[in-house]
């Protein structure tokens, strides 16, 4: 690493106030050591040890933070190469001084499309998660279960004078259809399980058309405490299943073929059961309204349940600093 120049130091403190005290905080919580250390071996990254002539790599710091850039604000590969050219907060975070030289967009879109294709995103997430149970961020205990369709973003056909579809080459094949509330929904769908605090434990991608009780049990595999769903994770089976296992079971229930109506047990539970399970919902509209994410960005279930393990990551990381700040107060 060079010695930063007089110009580094007078732009130092520079860039929006609240921009920069939240990157410096989110520094803070991305072990950048072990997941250098896990790209090595996967032999994704060489860092530049002999003194041969060429341009010497990115630092894993500047493209790893590249990517949860990407993830935190929504940005496409151009615009976050034309953001870290603008914005000094962003060229701090990433360790970037002023003769340094800027990932362009197809650098940054190698290093995850690699990533991808060694689905080493699921590693990113673990190591990032396993972190956080040791600081107490993420909870062990107890799991809120519950599923989100993510719209394929399908290309604009091509057509003749005619109006005749003469290409659709980029659809995505692996996407499906499903019904929700008399409206039809072609894409994928997320599965999460989350701990009390909304912070997010195990994700899992699926098509549209895949039932969400499916995947009640990879979700809670590790559960040994409670799990709170809606009523589409209502099963007898299931119920039995987790008091085996010594799990309380807080799936809300449903009117079954030939009951009337709820007995008061039943909506007394509900009521309980719901503010809790309320909780997961604060990731999803945290991804899809703050991190602009409501339509894939990429071809095929593999590519997709990657790019999901990321944002799942990068949302971890950006309400750790505030989950520290209510545990000292």
């Amino acid at each position: 690493m060079e010695a930063p120049s007089f110009f580094d130091y007078m732009i130092e403190n520079q860039g929006g106030k609240r921009t920069t005290k939240f990157l410096e905080e989110m520094k803070k919580h991305i072990p950048y050591d072990e997941l250098e250390e896990l790209l090595i071996k996967e032999g994704v990254y060489k860092p530049k040890t002999s003194r041969k002539k060429g341009r010497p790599p990115y630092p894993i710091k500047t493209l790893l933070g590249a990517l949860f850039l990407q993830a935190w604000y929504g940005l496409s590969d151009p615009m976050t190469e034309e953001m870290i050219h603008d914005r000094l907060s962003f060229r701090k975070f990433l360790d970037i001084k002023v003769d340094d030289d800027i990932p362009d967009e197809t650098t940054i879109c190698k290093f995850r499309n690699t990533l991808m294709e060694k689905m080493l995103f699921d590693k990113i997430f673990a190591i990032v998660k396993e972190q956080m149970v040791k600081n107490n961020l993420i909870l062990k205990e107890g799991s809120i279960v519950d599923a989100t369709l993510i719209h394929s973003s399908e290309p604009k056909r091509k057509k003749d004078k005619e109006g005749k579809v003469i290409s659709n080459k980029a659809a995505d094949c692996d996407a499906t259809y499903t019904s929700k509330r008399g409206r039809k929904h072609h894409g994928f769908k997320i599965h999460i399980a989350s701990d009390v605090n909304g912070m997010i434990k195990e994700v899992i991608t699926t098509t549209a058309k895949e039932s969400d009780i499916k995947q009640l049990d990879k979700l809670t595999e590790n559960e040994k405490s409670f799990v709170f769903a809606d009523s589409g994770y209502m099963s007898k089976e299931k119920k039995k299943s987790l008091r085996k296992k010594g799990i309380f079971g807080g799936i809300i229930e449903r009117r079954v073929r030939g009951q009337k109506k709820l007995r008061t047990k039943q909506r007394k539970n509900n009521k309980k059961f719901a503010k809790v399970r309320a909780i997961v919902e604060l990731p999803f509209a945290f991804i899809k309204n703050l991190m602009n994410y409501t339509k894939t960005r990429f071809i095929g279930l593999e590519k997709n349940d990657q790019y999901h393990l990321l944002l799942a990551t990068a949302y971890n990381l950006r309400r750790a600093p505030n989950l520290q700040k209510r545990m000292t107060m």
